[in-house]
C-alpha cells in the first residue's frame, strides 16, 4: 500500500480536493472557539470600521473647519479622532492577544493530534517516508497552521473589509478619480495569479529540502 505522503498529496491536488478537506478539517478544529473567534471577529471589525471612518472625519474637518478657520470645531473633531484610533487600537490590541490564544490552542491540538496517528500508523508508513519530512510535518506544518490563525486570517478580512470600504467611499465621493485610484488593483491581481504557481512550487521545493 502507498503510504508515501509526497505521493499522496500530489494525488490529491490532481482531484483538486485537498483544500476544501484541509479547510473542513480546520473548521472541525475551531468549532471549541468560535466565542473567541466572534469576540475576535467583531474586535477586528470595529478597527476595520474606524480606520474607514478615520480619513472621512479628517477630510471633513480640512473643508468645513481648517479652510474656514474654525478651530474650536478642527479641536473637538481632533478630539473625537484620537478617541477612535485609542479604541482601534484596544480593539486591535485585543483581536490579536485573543488570535494568539486561539492559535497557540489549536497548535497543542493539532501536534497532539498528528503524533497520536502516528502511533497507529504500520511500519510501512515509516519506511516510506523520511524522519525529517514525518518532523517538519509536526513541527513546522502546524506552525503554520498556528501562524494563519493567530496572524493572518482577520488581518486579511481587515484588509479585505478596508478595501472594498474605501473602494466604495472612492467611488461615490468621485467616480472617475475613484476609479483611477483603483485601477492598480487589476494590475496586482493579474500580478498574484501570474506568481503565486512559481510561489507554490518554491514553497514546496523548500518543504522538501527542508525535510531531507
Amino acid at each position: 500500500m502507498n503510504y508515501n505522503l509526497n505521493t499522496l498529496i500530489e494525488e490529491k491536488k490532481k482531484r483538486k480536493k485537498f483544500g476544501f478537506a484541509s479547510l473542513k478539517s480546520l473548521v472541525a478544529h475551531m468549532v471549541e472557539e468560535k466565542k473567541i473567534l466572534l469576540t475576535a471577529f467583531f474586535a477586528m471589525l470595529i478597527t476595520a470600521i474606524l480606520n474607514l471612518v478615520g480619513p472621512i472625519l479628517i477630510g471633513y474637518t480640512v473643508d468645513h473647519y481648517v479652510q474656514t478657520k474654525q478651530y474650536h470645531g478642527v479641536l473637538v473633531f481632533s478630539g473625537i479622532l484620537l478617541a477612535m484610533y485609542i479604541v482601534a487600537l484596544g480593539a486591535g490590541y485585543l483581536q490579536t492577544k485573543l488570535m494568539g490564544t486561539v492559535g497557540q490552542r489549536m497548535l497543542f491540538t493539532l501536534r497532539n493530534a498528528v503524533f497520536t496517528k502516528l502511533q497507529e500508523l504500520p511500519y510501512d508508513f515509516f519506511n516510506q517516508n523520511k524522519a525529517g519530512d514525518l518532523i517538519s510535518r509536526i513541527n513546522n506544518d502546524t506552525d503554520k497552521v498556528n501562524q494563519f490563525f493567530s496572524q493572518s486570517l482577520l488581518q486579511f478580512l481587515r484588509s479585505i473589509l478596508i478595501m472594498v470600504g474605501a473602494g466604495i467611499f472612492l467611488l461615490s465621493i468621485n467616480l472617475p478619480l475613484g476609479a483611477a485610484a483603483l485601477s492598480p488593483a487589476i494590475i496586482i491581481w493579474i500580478f498574484t495569479k501570474l506568481v503565486s504557481p512559481w510561489v507554490k512550487k518554491r514553497n514546496s521545493e523548500s518543504l522538501k529540502s527542508l525535510g531531507s
